[in-house]
């Protein structure tokens, strides 16, 4: 509903905070909140947001000259960040450039609330540079994820997940929440200030899949350290060896990551073997990460990939 009340910050009423880098003096319509207020433009908004478009078309009262002004019923963190990606081309811009989870959840609520999809399909592709649902996508991750990698973000990001039904980014934010402890999936984690907690369900996904991933990461992934000498190994006896070095530390972490455990540790594998045998390690490995990888819904309780995938394209060719 509009209604008309003072045009300034010194005259708003004192319980609202306004919000500096979205008030503009020449703006023309003011959005607030429960505790904060937004001077706009209501062209730049209606030439993005048809929910804009058709509630800016309500007539104003009559006599009024103030700036008019919409109420919302949004948190300030998520109507900051949507009105700045409308406003600020540079503020929310498509992979590769960084974000923060804040950012596109906050997006991720609004952009389908007031249709504007071209944010909502930004939101996606960041979701998924983070949280593939290729192997291929999984192995570039940390080069090309654009939501930064703090401790505990998967704790995090798996309400929006399940909020937003992206059952396409599930299996590797399950897999991510894996590689926690027992107790912290258990018990939940502090996160940015605020305790957060995995619900009942994937909860229990989570610990059974750990258990699983831990089967699979010392029978297959690590099958590449129990290998006989390549035929051509330059010194049969060393590198056997070393391969038993190597199975026996990382057989001992407490870890769940059988497609990465041997990823940080090629370069020294690398330097023990010889290589003809490291050749024959690394790609008995990679042949485990695409056995595991294509496993990993099943693992879960998901669909299949080629059903995840289909629910991505869908998501993204939204019109």
């Amino acid at each position: 509903m509009l209604v008309s009340p003072a045009s300034t910050p010194l005259s708003l009423p004192t319980s609202l905070c306004v919000v500096s880098e979205l008030w503009f003096n020449d703006g023309n319509i003011i959005l607030e909140n429960e505790d904060s207020t937004f001077k706009v433009y209501s062209g730049l908004l209606a030439r993005k947001s048809s929910v804009f478009k058709d509630m800016f078309t309500f007539p104003q009262p009559a006599g009024k000259e103030e700036t008019p002004t919409v109420r919302l019923y949004d948190s300030t963190e998520a109507l900051t960040a949507f009105l700045k990606a409308i406003l600020d081309p540079e503020f929310f811009e498509a992979p590769p450039s960084a974000t923060e989870l804040s950012i596109v959840g906050g997006i991720l609520r609004l952009s389908g609330k007031y249709d504007t999809q071209f944010l909502r399909l930004r939101a996606l592709r960041h979701i998924e540079s983070t949280y593939p649902s290729s192997l291929d996508g999984w192995k570039s991750r940390d080069a090309h994820r654009t939501i930064p990698p703090i401790v505990y973000t998967p704790f995090a990001v798996l309400p929006l997940i399940r909020e937003f039904e992206l059952c396409w980014a599930l299996p590797a934010v399950l897999y991510c929440l894996c590689s926690h402890s027992v107790p912290q999936i258990h018990d939940g984690v502090e996160w940015c200030e605020r305790k957060i907690t995995i619900n009942a369900d994937d909860r229990r996904r989570v610990l059974v899949g750990r258990a699983e991933l831990v089967h699979l990461q010392n029978h297959l992934s690590l099958a590449c350290l129990r290998q006989s000498p390549h035929p051509d190994c330059t010194s049969p006896s060393d590198c056997a060896e070393q391969r038993r070095k190597w199975l026996n530390l990382i057989s001992e972490w407490d870890i769940a990551d059988p497609l990465d455990c041997l990823n940080e540790n090629m370069d020294g594998l690398k330097s023990d073997l010889c290589l003809a045998c490291f050749t024959q390690s690394k790609c008995k490995f990679e042949e485990a990460q695409v056995e595991i990888w294509e496993r990993l819904p099943q693992i879960f309780g998901l669909s299949s990939w080629t059903e995840l995938n289909a629910l991505k394209e869908e998501a993204m060719n939204v019109q």
